[in-house]
């Protein structure tokens, strides 16, 4: 199976960047590197990826200079075939890459691949 870098730019998410984390290693595959490029956060985001025991989270510091920046650096420090974006404030459910990678066995023609999306509000239920 190919490898999948997921790429995560970062930016005053102390608050929500553990989750998404989390949610990245919690998948069903487990062939991907975490590349987490911190754009020059002013709390404590930077604390909170350095406190995950994960060989396969790698943070880049830099100074700010906008998240498509940040994106930039991390696709040139990719190592994997295939390039996952998420965001730090974001979640990702259990299957989602081995859906993603199905999908792009299943049509090996495609170059971009994308998936459903669930928005959840605050305080809501969903």
């Amino acid at each position: 199976m190919p490898k999948i870098s997921i790429v995560i730019p970062l930016y005053n998410k102390e608050l929500c960047i553990r989750d998404t984390i989390n949610s990245v290693i919690s998948q069903s595959f487990s062939d991907y590197e975490i590349i987490i490029v911190d754009d020059g956060s002013t709390d404590n985001s930077v604390s909170v990826v350095e406190n995950i025991n994960n060989i396969k989270i790698k943070l880049i510091k830099t100074k700010n200079k906008g998240v498509s920046s940040a994106r930039n650096i991390g696709v040139i420090n990719a190592l994997g075939e295939y390039i996952f974006f998420l965001d730090a404030d974001d979640i990702i459910l259990n299957n989602c890459l081995q859906d993603l990678l199905n999908l792009v066995i299943e049509f090996p023609q495609a170059n971009i691949f994308t998936a459903n999306f669930i928005i959840k509000e605050p305080n809501s239920m969903i």
